[in-house]
């Protein structure tokens, strides 16, 4: 899903991921205005054209000091989240650590949303998984191995 704040990157990890990717919101840090011209070389701009009259709001030297702010102020709300769970590690943080709200004057964990999702540990790797993961599961280990 989107990445754009340290929640989403806490969220993500929570869900299992092992790495965050960020792409729209650091075009919003380089000045995007969702022109919706990206493919059109006619982004106003500068940030997706190769034209040089449009380009010239681009500058590398301003730009690139808002783009490390915002990667450095979003890596530092996630740990801020992450301490504030009580969480020391990465590998620390689980589906449990993180609440959404479900209804008026109620939230449940990531955990109790997902328990569908919920596998033992090998159970995949035995074909003992969930019928609709371990279908997955198996497409993707026969794909791998053409």
């Amino acid at each position: 899903g989107k990445v754009g704040s340290g929640f989403a990157m806490y969220r993500n990890m929570a869900l299992g991921a092992d790495i965050c990717n960020a792409a729209r919101s650091f075009l919003f840090s380089l000045g995007c205005i969702q022109a919706l011209k990206c493919n059109t070389n006619t982004c106003p701009t500068g940030i997706t054209t190769q034209n040089r009259d449009l380009s010239w709001g681009l500058d590398p030297e301003t730009k690139s000091v808002r783009v490390a702010n915002f990667h450095r102020e979003t890596v530092k709300a996630c740990i801020e989240i992450m301490e504030a769970t009580g969480v020391d590690s990465w590998s620390g943080v689980r589906p449990h650590h993180v609440c959404r709200r479900i209804g008026l004057g109620q939230s449940k964990t990531l955990e109790e949303i997902f328990l569908h999702l919920q596998v033992e540990q090998g159970a995949l790797l035995e074909g003992m998984g969930p019928d609709r993961l371990q279908a997955c599961w198996n497409l993707e280990s026969y794909v791998r191995s053409m």
